[in-house]
């Protein structure tokens, strides 16, 4: 391992040297051949250490911007882009005496920031409804888009709309891969060759980009310590995806049994619960029972009839009833079950059952009591803090803990602020730490707010 030598050390090694091969003796502090090779070995000193630095960039750990992309490019990696963020919005209207369709491109926006929302499809309030959700996507890309609560407040192009209310905050908005989070990244690509273990799961969750855009901000690998064998990949966007993950009806399935040894149906994955599974014999259909006539793996889409099933030859399965992710959730899943024949894709390991989910989602509701500077711009430094804070939130594990004194840390780096409290929403009195009610739990923003008095103002 080379280490660079301070200048003592440098110049200890060529006074002794000169003693040593010439007549000059004069080594005391202040003398003339002290000060000479004091110089120089203060220059050997900064050349090693520009040499460490070289060799330093010729290695993941030590590696940054272009020489860490370089590093990356040997091994077959690159960058993450930088994703729009996407949300949710409530809108709602006064008259409710005909439906209205609000089209797909509708555009709300915010009092703090030039960033607009846009819907990304169409919604139909029929008649009588007053209220809809619609989903929104952020014109611009990275952290940019991420908004907190109650930020995006603006009608600018929804015909028929009189309200718009942001009840959740908008946080899955991603800037491009940074060193550190590419230099992770990269360690666990390495660490992940063998493609089952659980870092291996994590970093093709982490690098899988879905095709609506949105990344996985984190993905835990939680093992069942009393069923093993049965694996979750709890992966989350940064929004508290599981709070409402997309989700749609699975398609209606009938499988004909031609033979005794008929036991696989199979079915739409990724299924969300419960399955209804019923045998059809000469026209009448009867339900059959989960873990008595049948399993169900839900992260393949296969129902297995046990032998002790009421099923013969020429009877009818019928698998309805059931509800399938869609979206991020679907796609990682896919990918950890890989193509059937290739043996190249894929990461669950034979024997195991694999299901990707949403992790479950506890929010952090605090009030951030700010002190600005004079002359700062108090409707765009509380935008900036409450967005500071909800994305070191939404970057947080399962089972991670988020702690007050880096939120303090992320809010205080932005400029404008002199100091800053964190209080419990709503209150005077100081927040604690929050802690995840169970490991399989992720923490993400609620109702963040930056505050210049305890009033709320």
């Amino acid at each position: 391992m080379y280490t660079p030598r301070p200048a003592s050390e440098i110049l200890r090694d060529l006074a002794a040297r000169m003693v040593a091969r010439s007549s000059l003796t004069d080594i005391a502090e202040g003398s003339v051949l002290y000060d000479l090779l004091s110089t120089f070995a203060e220059q050997v000193a900064e050349a090693d250490v520009r040499l460490s630095q070289i060799r330093a960039q010729y290695t993941l750990e030590g590696a940054s911007c272009q020489d860490l992309d370089d590093r990356a490019a040997e091994i077959g990696l690159t960058r993450l882009p930088a994703s729009r963020a996407t949300g949710t919005l409530a809108v709602g209207r006064v008259s409710t005496t005909a439906s209205l369709t609000l089209p797909a491109g509708s555009t709300f926006g915010r009092t703090d920031s030039a960033v607009t929302y846009a819907t990304t499809q169409a919604v139909t309030l029929a008649t009588g409804v007053s209220i809809a959700s619609v989903p929104v996507r952020a014109s611009a890309v990275g952290a940019v888009g991420n908004a907190g609560s109650r930020t995006v407040n603006v009608i600018l192009s929804a015909q028929g709309i009189d309200s718009v209310l942001q009840a959740t905050v908008i946080a899955n908005g991603q800037d491009a891969e940074g060193d550190t989070a590419f230099r992770a990244r990269c360690t666990r690509y390495l660490h992940s060759l063998a493609r089952t273990q659980p870092s291996a799961l994590e970093y093709a969750a982490l690098s899988y980009t879905a095709t609506d855009g949105t990344r996985a901000t984190t993905a835990t690998c939680y093992e069942d310590p009393v069923s093993l064998g049965r694996v979750e990949l709890l992966v989350d966007d940064g929004s508290g995806l599981g709070d409402a993950p997309p989700t749609r009806t699975g398609r209606t399935t009938e499988h004909l049994v031609t033979s005794a040894g008929s036991f696989l149906v199979g079915c739409e994955p990724a299924i969300v619960g419960s399955v209804s599974v019923s045998r059809s014999r000469a026209s009448v259909l009867t339900a059959l029972v989960e873990g008595v006539d049948y399993t169900v793996s839900r992260g393949r889409g296969i129902i297995t009839l046990l032998e002790a099933a009421d099923v013969a030859v020429d009877d009818t399965i019928v698998v309805s009833g059931y509800t399938v992710y869609t979206g991020l959730v679907a796609e990682i899943q896919a990918l950890m079950e890989g193509t059937a024949g290739d043996i190249s894709t894929g990461y669950r390991a034979a024997g195991t059952s694999l299901r990707v989910l949403p992790a479950p989602v506890q929010r952090v509701d605090v009030d951030l009591l700010i002190t600005a500077q004079d002359g700062a711009d108090l409707g765009t430094l509380t935008g900036s803090i409450e967005n500071a804070v909800t994305q070191y939130l939404s970057g947080l594990g399962a089972g991670e803990p988020a702690y007050i004194a880096r939120m303090i840390d992320v809010a205080m780096s932005i400029s404008g602020v002199r100091n800053l409290r964190v209080l419990r929403s709503n209150t005077n009195t100081l927040a604690v730490d929050q802690y995840p009610n169970t490991t399989r739990t992720v923490l993400r923003g609620g109702a963040v707010r930056a505050i210049t008095s305890t009033t709320g103002a």
